[in-house]
């Protein structure tokens, strides 16, 4: 899922939105919702979000065709046409050499071919696709875009597509956070209340499923309040703790993090 900006500066009187990821940024690190969010520091460009990026676009452009064009081969060429858009804008420094990007595009459609091994294109008719959100939720304004909804035997169901390696299924729950947040908010728009949560990893492939309840999305409600609530302090007295873990070493920011100048011996 792609999102929008939120907040710019500390001095905001209080924040104008959250998406869902950054929800999760401050869930799981305030520092890192800093750096991000109101801070806006700049980071590089990694080859993994360019395949997301690149993959999300040619699968949206999949359901464009009809079922029986849904194939692994126009899959590929809409990966394709989707990089040579992309890369001049948005990437277009990403590689030092040509090699280097051929061996990326490689891996790339490898990655996305196990997207057939999960699912039957042919067999899904989504509502909805790449579904741009922006919705109030009490006193809240939440932003985001929806990969994928549809309706299915299951009832409805809300898709996230996912070009990373899936996290043992012990730790996917915390996974479904984001999910959640647009399942409240179709909620609210729709008036219905999803039925299944789907996350789909396409390195390895695994699929994620949990039914969903309105009680979960009440909980879920209450929770975005108080991280709403907690966002608005932190902003006002500047006041951002760590969160230290072991994705810390998967952080773009942790060069400047506080927590580990401090174990460098460098100012916090």
């Amino acid at each position: 899922m792609s999102t929008h900006s939120e907040t710019s500066s500390p001095q905001s009187a209080g924040l104008t939105s959250l998406s869902p990821s950054r929800a999760s940024d401050f869930k799981r690190c305030p520092q890192l919702f800093k750096f991000s969010a109101i801070d806006r520091i700049p980071t590089e460009p990694t080859v993994y979000q360019a395949r997301g990026t690149t993959a999300h676009l040619a699968l949206e452009r999949l359901f464009d065709l009809p079922g029986h064009e849904r194939t692994p081969e126009h899959l590929a060429e809409l990966f394709a046409a989707a990089w040579s858009e992309l890369a001049p804008v948005d990437y277009p420094d990403l590689f030092p050499d040509a090699g280097s990007e051929r061996a990326w595009l490689t891996d790339s459609l490898d990655v996305l071919s196990n997207y057939f091994l999960v699912e039957d294109p042919t067999r899904v008719e989504p509502l909805a696709r790449e579904l741009d959100m922006t919705q109030a939720v009490g006193d809240m304004t939440i932003r985001g875009i929806l990969d994928r909804m549809e309706e299915t035997d299951e009832g409805l169901v809300i898709t996230d597509y996912k070009t990373g390696k899936a996290p043992p299924e012990r730790y996917a729950m915390s996974a479904f956070f984001a999910l959640k947040i647009y399942a409240l908010l179709i909620r609210i728009r729709e008036g219905r209340t999803p039925d299944v949560l789907k996350l789909m990893y396409l390195t390895g492939p695994t699929v994620y499923t949990i039914p969903v309840t309105d009680a979960q999305l009440d909980a879920m409600q209450r929770q975005l309040e108080a991280l709403w609530t907690a966002i608005e302090r932190a902003i006002e007295t500047g006041r951002f703790p760590t969160r230290t873990g072991v994705l810390c070493d998967y952080c773009s920011y942790r060069d400047i993090c506080p927590a580990f100048a401090q174990d460098d011996g460098g100012l916090p």
